[in-house]
């Protein structure tokens, strides 16, 4: 384990807060072609598109009722409830999981927080917001960025922190925390009053090691969940946490009146009840990334287990800035890794997508690596 304690300022995490893939509008603008003539490999987007009864509830909720009515969110948190078999306020819903990160922070006002990183920027971002001092407990490649959870366990229980915040499918890696480590975490956590924020943005992939329905048992575990990136409407921005009803009252206390809009709402309400597409997507996914994977690893590329929609790739030699650069040329978007704690410029990160699509990445990659003086 290697970790630095820190008193995070707003100066240090800014490069956090635009270092975010999926900016396509953006590369269109440099390149000076429509959006749409991009293929982005940079943000996890669920590559067979959004469900068909999701498109349906947004272009009947385009209706003049839909867009002149204020949004009403009741539907969509007791469909939440429903799903899950947990209290409606035990639920908190939010423009996207990212913005809930936030409310919940401030609900709790912790002191002192415990970030595994690598990790999405906007838990730093959240946590210099309340002004916390981060411990930041950096994640190796030589344990397959796995904690040693007996050892965070034990740094619960002897530093007093307020607060751990960890996520799983672990991203950028893509790695899946096995549930019974995080079950024991959790209890452990829960008896020394520290708050675990589980972020499990990606957990569609792997719903059998989802903790959520253990949040409403536990006085200070938080679950996040987001709908945007599996359901493939992240323009839509709709996410939900669940925990115990006393602190997502006071979550709830700190976001605005009316955060997602009626048309959000009820493409939310929709994804959730689509069990089909669901299955397809898990199916669709773990066959393209295993032969995407591979692919890559004919090429000379180290790339990690996942059990997410995105691989973490060590390229064999050069610079992943470079290659980001050599590929937007080309008119593809990929993640770099640089601005990731504990990860450098020889690692990028990759979504799934088609087939099509994965192969012909390759393809752009191997000429790169041919070209590259330093191979």
């Amino acid at each position: 384990m290697r970790s630095i304690a820190t008193k995070e300022t707003a100066n240090y995490a800014e490069p956090y807060c635009t270092a975010h893939g999926g900016r396509v509008y953006e590369a269109a603008r440099r390149l000076g072609i429509s959006a749409e003539e991009i293929i982005d490999f940079s943000a996890n987007i669920n590559p067979l598109g959004p469900p068909s009864g999701v498109l349906t509830a947004i272009e009947n909720n385009l209706s003049p009722l839909g867009l002149r009515a204020y949004p009403d969110e009741s539907a969509f948190v007791y469909a939440l409830a429903d799903r899950h078999n947990v209290a409606p306020d035990e639920i908190i819903i939010g423009n996207g999981s990212a913005g809930l990160m936030f409310a919940v922070l401030r609900a709790i006002l912790p002191k002192r927080v415990l970030l595994l990183e690598p990790a999405f920027g906007e838990y730093l971002r959240a946590c210099v917001a309340v002004k916390a001092e981060v411990t930041r407990w950096l994640l190796v490649e030589q344990t397959g960025f796995t904690p040693d959870f007996e050892s965070l366990i034990g740094a619960l229980e002897e530093r007093k922190f307020d607060l751990v915040i960890l996520n799983s499918p672990h991203n950028p890696t893509g790695s899946l925390y096995a549930r019974e480590e995080l079950l024991r975490l959790v209890d452990r956590a829960e008896a020394n009053n520290v708050a675990v924020l589980l972020d499990e943005a990606f957990i569609d992939y792997a719903p059998q090691s989802s903790l959520l329905a253990l949040a409403p048992r536990t006085s200070r575990l938080v679950v996040l969940r987001s709908l945007t990136k599996f359901y493939a409407i992240p323009g839509l921005r709709i996410g939900y946490a669940v925990c115990e009803a006393r602190l997502a009252t006071a979550a709830r206390k700190q976001i605005e009146a009316w955060p997602v809009s009626t048309v959000a709402l009820e493409a939310g309400r929709t994804a959730l009840n689509e069990d089909e597409y669901a299955a397809q997507s898990r199916l669709v996914n773990a066959q393209a990334r295993e032969e995407f994977a591979d692919a890559l690893r004919g090429i000379g590329m180290h790339v990690f287990p996942s059990a997410a929609s995105f691989l973490l790739v060590r390229l064999p030699c050069g610079s992943g800035a470079e290659l980001a650069r050599w590929l937007e040329s080309s008119r593809i978007l990929i993640r770099r890794c640089d601005s990731y704690g504990g990860l450098g410029d020889p690692y990028i990160r990759l979504a799934v997508r088609s087939r099509e699509d994965n192969l012909r990445l390759v393809s752009q990659i191997a000429t790169w690596l041919r070209r590259t003086e330093v191979c």
